[in-house]
């Protein structure tokens, strides 16, 4: 069975920032209490605008980009790992 639904804490385990959730994916559906974004949802904003979005960032600061990580540490919403573990989530999809 695929998976219909991410709650708001799948979403934070996949790298996503709590607090911006409504900003990225849109108001959720409240089910008990719980918010939840469609997966359709999801993966459309990750292969339509998240991933182009990274995929340009990587080559505009490439090789430099993991120094500047290590430098602005944890004030970045959406760091390295979260962007690699994104991008081979759609990769993945697309293949």
């Amino acid at each position: 069975m695929s998976k219909d639904f991410y709650t708001a804490p799948e979403l934070a385990d996949l790298g996503y920032v709590s607090e911006r959730l409504t900003s990225i994916f849109g108001e959720p559906d409240s089910i008990d209490g719980e918010f939840r974004w469609d997966t359709d949802t999801v993966d459309a904003v990750e292969r339509d605008v998240l991933a182009p979005a990274a995929r340009i960032m990587f080559d505009a600061f490439a090789p430099e980009w993991n120094k500047r990580v290590q430098m602005n540490g944890s004030n970045l919403a959406l760091g390295w790992p979260q962007m690699k573990q994104m991008l081979a989530r759609v990769t993945m999809r697309e293949s």
